[in-house]
């Protein structure tokens, strides 16, 4: 009979080896690192399914609009806040005839004199946007004025007033080289509802 002798610290890192090996075997063949990939079968692709690439929806009119009628109150509170002419004239191109922007910069140079500042924004609540002519289109709004006015740019004290919650809006636009412009809104006196 023959006898074997170990040595028992030997053992001991050898078989501490062999199951730190096996361990990390095994985590790499269960995390997808093993050596070779699985062979799966995937299903076969429909013939009759193509892919296309997706062409953007195109804005309807109503849409154009309603964009045009938002986008030019933005610019008015950006133009305002800019408290310089030069400024407020390139904000407002674009958003309304050229024709318009001296009237216009002339009116916030009367409200920067006075050393004031606009807060807040109107609430929109469209009731109907439509083409009403070849170049020439209306957008009607029960518009909420409350949440916005003129205000002291010092004390913060308001100055010039909210106005109405429910202020029926007449706006009319004009397409100028492509692009709806502001022309001009008319307060209706008639209640609307949102």
């Amino acid at each position: 009979m023959q006898t074997v002798t170990t040595v028992p610290g030997r053992s001991r890192r050898r078989s501490t080896f062999i199951v730190a090996c096996l361990s990390a075997a095994l985590v790499a063949a269960l995390t997808g690192c093993a050596a070779g990939a699985a062979n799966v079968v995937l299903p076969d692709k429909p013939g009759h399914v193509q892919v296309t690439g997706a062409k953007p929806a195109r804005p309807s009119a109503r849409d154009l609009l309603i964009a045009a009628y938002e986008d030019y109150w933005r610019a008015t509170n950006e133009a305002l806040a800019s408290r310089d002419a030069s400024k407020a004239r390139a904000i407002m191109a674009g958003h309304v005839p050229a024709s318009s922007i001296p009237a216009l910069v002339k009116g916030l140079q009367a409200i920067w004199r006075r050393n004031e500042t606009g807060y807040g924004s109107p609430v929109f609540h469209i009731k109907s946007a439509k083409i009403t002519g070849r170049r020439t289109a209306a957008v009607h709004d029960c518009i909420d004025l409350s949440h916005m006015g003129l205000a002291n740019q010092q004390t913060g004290q308001v100055v010039g007033g909210s106005g109405p919650s429910h202020d029926f809006l007449i706006t009319a636009l004009v397409l100028e080289h492509g692009r709806w412009v502001v022309t001009g809104a008319i307060p209706v006196v008639r209640t609307c509802s949102y």
